[in-house]
């Protein structure tokens, strides 16, 4: 006996939650103090050349996603980019001052580290644990 085939919704489907520009905003500003800490902590002002040296930290929206990232530049003769972008850190906007926390791993892979977390916890978080800081 043919049974009958039928197209229907998974559940693994993701729903977005969009975000507005002057959250967005709001958001970027929050973060900005933990960036500039970085960037004093982490970016040296005479870096090792011969070697790929950190230029810049900042963030960057993605739709609902904010990274952290990094910046880096090369002077070596055969360097494919003269600069190029490494992103550490990546949060989702949930809704209502709630986040996933990731971070890229070695494996070239986001890891969900946690879910529900508010603004200030992330933050809290990246400031105490440097597996989720800038890798220079």
């Amino acid at each position: 006996m043919m049974t009958q085939k039928t197209w229907r919704r998974t559940s693994h489907t993701k729903s977005r939650t969009t975000i507005s520009e002057l959250k967005k905003q709001e958001i970027l500003e929050i973060c900005q103090p933990l960036v500039e800490q970085f960037k004093k902590q982490y970016i040296r002002p005479n870096p090792n050349k011969r070697f790929n040296y950190l230029i810049d930290i900042y963030t960057r929206w993605r739709g609902s996603y904010l990274y952290f990232c990094e910046k880096y530049k090369s002077e070596r003769e055969n360097r494919i980019n003269d600069e190029f972008e490494v992103k550490f850190v990546r949060l989702e906007y949930v809704g209502h001052d709630r986040y996933k926390f990731s971070y890229f791993r070695h494996t070239e892979q986001w890891l969900l580290v946690a879910t529900d977390m508010t603004l200030q916890d992330c933050l809290e978080l990246m400031q105490d644990i440097p597996v989720f800081q800038p890798t220079s």
